[in-house]
């Protein structure tokens, strides 16, 4: 956990935490721990439904409580394996400006997490055939 925080605190210092690297180490390990049987039920929504927790999950000034207001609106099953990812964001402490950008470029971070997800179902299909 310390080498993932002081590669975080590296960007930060040089001002290149960036919505990317949120979106990949705090929203896809969210999208990922949404329980399977919440993601078959609302197939057709899921993305906005997502993107619009993401959206009213960050009216708050504390990402651990954007968190859990997230878990309230979507049903989550928080895996180990990406426990350590999504806490490495929100120990930051950057809440600030990293909730500004769920708020106001929650379209693109969402799209950034499709498209990982995207690339995931090809390499799994490509590892099929």
């Amino acid at each position: 956990m310390k080498k993932v925080k002081k590669k975080f605190k590296t960007l930060i210092k040089n001002n290149m935490l960036n919505e990317e690297l949120v979106s990949e180490n705090l929203l896809w390990p969210l999208w990922r721990c949404i329980t399977d049987d919440f993601k078959t039920k609302y197939l057709k929504e899921i993305w906005d439904i997502f993107e619009n927790a993401i959206k009213s999950a960050s009216y708050t000034d504390c990402l651990k409580v954007f968190l859990e207001n997230f878990k309230r609106r979507i049903p989550v099953d928080l895996q180990a394996q990406y426990s350590k990812d999504i806490m490495s964001i929100i120990e930051l402490n950057e809440d600030e400006k990293i909730l500004n950008w769920l708020r106001t470029e929650s379209t693109y971070m969402v799209m950034i997490v499709r498209l990982k997800n995207q690339d995931r179902k090809e390499s799994f299909k490509f590892e099929r055939e």
